[in-house]
């Protein structure tokens, strides 16, 4: 989050205190999140949000969003793109950490760049067990990741 905010603020001290308050406004907050898509979600919004409020009460803006005006249209998408793409990449080694432990390791050797072959000499087994594990792998992680976005993630990812 603060990576975030501070492409939006370049400014160092007052990009942890915005970050901090959301979290405290989440502490303090009656509000409840179904899941934890949700809670990151409101947490990168919320961030955004206090950023945009800091700029316009510290009547910093002018400088800034001027310098951010053309930048913010290129790069809002892709910085919004990245930051998606490293949360989507944290809940997937969250769950690769889930898995039993040979499909782990498979998994892992995998995504250090090893072919299915050999990892099934590296771990001393056959290549249809790890075929099999592998495929286990991939459907709970495709269950535990849910939509189709992220199941094509997966896909692409190895």
């Amino acid at each position: 989050l603060c990576v975030y905010v501070s492409k939006i603020l370049p400014i160092p001290d007052a990009v942890e205190d915005l970050v901090q308050e959301v979290f405290i406004s989440v502490w303090e907050g009656k509000r409840t999140f179904s899941d934890i898509k949700e809670l990151t979600n409101y947490l990168y919004r919320a961030c955004y949000n206090n950023t945009l409020l800091y700029i316009r009460n510290n009547q910093i803006h002018d400088s800034i969003l001027s310098s951010l005006a053309e930048e913010c249209r290129q790069d809002e998408d892709m910085i919004y793109a990245l930051t998606v793409k490293e949360e989507i990449i944290r809940q997937l080694y969250f769950h690769i950490e889930e898995l039993p432990p040979e499909q782990r390791r498979i998994i892992l050797l995998r995504i250090e760049g090893y072919t299915w072959e050999e990892i099934a000499e590296r771990l001393e087994i056959s290549i249809n067990t790890v075929k099999t594990q592998k495929s286990r792998s991939y459907k709970f992680l495709r269950e535990k990741l849910g939509d189709s976005i992220h199941s094509i993630i997966l896909c692409l990812f190895f």
